[in-house]
């Protein structure tokens, strides 16, 4: 998601920076999920960066990524005793329209939201000019969703930016921002090429929803992110899913200021030792200032 608040993020960076010169991680006792690794990810090349949501293959290493200035990015991820340590064989597309063209403007091709289909088939979700398309693989033309007259009333920055499929097939949308009470986050579901409420989860004041993936273990997990003015703060959650009922919340994740950057493209899959994995990575803004980040934490069995 794209911000306009740079001295805010200035001093998001500065005070992460002290944050964790100082060891301290502002994360809240309990989080069942254990950190593996932080790999900061560099490239020289232009598009490169705003990373706001991510698939992974099931064996982890097979990354494809989408950015909110509209670029497809696939590579694969290398790991050293359990750590990511490479990004190799990168590739990048761009994120075309309907008309196969890729438009100028970057408030038309602000892409958020990513889901993988079973056919290989990859659904984008974009804020600004509101909408979801399907593309047969990476650099492809867009192919035009269903759409529901509500999603209008989504704010210009508070779109579909998490997006989840779960084992069956079944594509889920959450728009950041509320539509409805503010304590609740409705998730719609695509049944029959028509969009329908799902359920709702509870959701703070604090926390916008910005990526979602449903886990080896069938539940849904949910990354919210959280800026106070001086830092981002992240919060991982699942739920226990049942056709149009949900239950079960558990906090997976809670880490505050300083400890990691602007987190918004999460992958669950599960590792070699049978340990569910989450795996994120972070929207820099194309700023200097912010770091792109891949981030790993595992859930002990």
């Amino acid at each position: 998601m794209r911000r306009s608040f740079a001295i805010a993020v200035a001093a998001c960076a500065l005070s992460a920076g002290l944050l964790a010169g100082r060891g301290l991680s502002g994360g809240a006792s309990g989080s069942l999920a254990e950190h593996l690794s932080t790999y900061t990810w560099r490239l020289h090349d232009g598009w490169f960066g705003g990373f706001s949501g991510m698939e992974l293959s099931e064996d982890g290493r097979q990354m494809v990524a989408i950015s909110d200035r509209g670029m497809f990015v696939t590579g694969t991820l290398q790991r050293e005793n359990g750590a990511i340590s490479d990004v190799e064989n990168v590739e990048a597309f761009r994120v075309l329209d309907t008309k196969g063209t890729f438009p100028q403007k970057a408030g038309l091709r602000d892409s958020e939201g990513l889901v993988l289909q079973k056919n290989g088939k990859l659904v984008v979700s974009f804020e600004g000019n509101h909408r979801l398309n399907r593309f047969a693989q990476p650099g492809t033309k867009a192919q035009g969703m269903p759409w529901r007259k509500e999603f209008n009333k989504m704010k210009l920055n508070g779109g579909f930016e998490a997006l989840a499929i779960d084992n069956w097939g079944k594509i889920f949308a959450i728009p950041e921002q509320p539509l409805g009470d503010e304590d609740r986050a409705q998730v719609f579901t695509l049944k029959s090429g028509r969009w329908e409420k799902a359920f709702t989860l509870p959701r703070a004041k604090q926390f916008q929803p910005v990526g979602a993936d449903f886990g080896p273990d069938g539940r849904l997990y949910l990354l919210e992110r959280g800026f106070n003015g001086l830092g981002f703060r992240v919060r991982v959650r699942s739920f226990a899913v049942n056709d149009s009922a949900v239950s079960d919340e558990n906090l997976i994740l809670n880490k505050g200021i300083g400890l990691h950057d602007n987190l918004e493209g999460l992958a669950v899959w599960r590792d070699e030792a049978g340990r569910i994995r989450l795996t994120m990575i972070s929207d820099d803004n194309f700023r200097l200032i912010q770091r792109t980040e891949i981030v790993e934490y595992v859930i002990p069995q």
